[in-house]
């Protein structure tokens, strides 16, 4: 087991964000979470990744308290990627470089040099890697900022929105990417997604957030219409191309305050 959650709340400026949350992440697991706006998802990955620190309950990594550990620590089992990145006066290649940060103690080595270009080459980002990252657009920062997760090698990856910026080939491209990964180093991932369908082709498990706590959580393949329509307040179907399941919502004029057109 590589994350468990126990009786996590989070209070800002006396508003109950998350009550209750319960949850354990194994090794060679994607997880998504959730839900619809507003509904905590991305302070909860910042109560996971210590950022923010929830009045109740316990985040243990590895059987280790993230209360008891220190930031460096925490860097070396968790690398987070946020939703927006600031775009620094820094190369892309320095930018990915700043994930081998927990690792180094004085200055990188040729080790290190060689695990940044590897996943530079990975992710496509060769012909930009000299560039500043104020000259990038969204997608390619948010690829930088992956690729710098990725060159940290953690054991969980918090990832929020991760793919938002990009177009159809690149997410597809990253997603496949981080599966692998995932899998092929028996590390974990924790992603937040707007993109059911994006979620229900690349996720292992699901965590529906409603009310500020969890409404259901489990295998991504007993995602049903049911759970969908209670959690996001749509009517949907979901269907089976070619093995995997395909979100579907019903015809407008059957979805609360539409109207169909005449």
């Amino acid at each position: 087991m590589i994350l468990d959650v126990n009786k996590l709340a989070f209070t800002y400026k006396r508003h109950d964000i998350l009550n209750d949350i319960g949850f354990t992440i194994q090794q060679g697991e994607i997880t998504v979470i959730l839900g619809p706006n507003g509904v905590g998802k991305t302070t909860l990955l910042k109560c996971l990744n210590g950022i923010l620190s929830p009045q109740e309950g316990n985040i243990l990594i590895k059987d280790k308290n993230i209360r008891t550990m220190t930031i460096k620590e925490i860097a070396r089992q968790v690398a987070y990627v946020a939703q927006k990145s600031d775009a620094a006066g820094i190369t892309v290649f320095d930018a990915v470089l700043m994930g081998r940060k927990p690792h180094i103690n004085y200055r990188a080595g040729k080790a290190d040099l060689k695990k940044v270009d590897a996943v530079i080459r990975h992710l496509n980002l060769s012909g930009i890697s000299l560039k500043y990252l104020n000259q990038l657009s969204g997608g390619e920062l948010q690829k930088v900022c992956i690729a710098r997760a990725l060159v940290q090698e953690t054991d969980l990856l918090l990832m929020d929105e991760p793919t938002a910026s990009l177009d159809l080939k690149n997410r597809i491209h990253i997603l496949e990417l981080i599966r692998h990964i995932i899998k092929g180093h028996h590390i974990a991932a924790v992603m937040t997604m707007h993109d059911l369908n994006t979620a229900m082709r690349y996720a292992d498990k699901y965590i529906f957030l409603k009310d500020r706590t969890i409404y259901s959580a489990g295998d991504i393949r007993d995602v049903t219409p049911e759970m969908v329509e209670e959690v996001y307040g749509i009517r949907v179907d979901i269907m089976h191309h070619k093995g995997l399941p395909v979100v579907i919502p019903v015809n407008g004029s059957d979805i609360p305050g539409t109207k169909q057109a005449a």
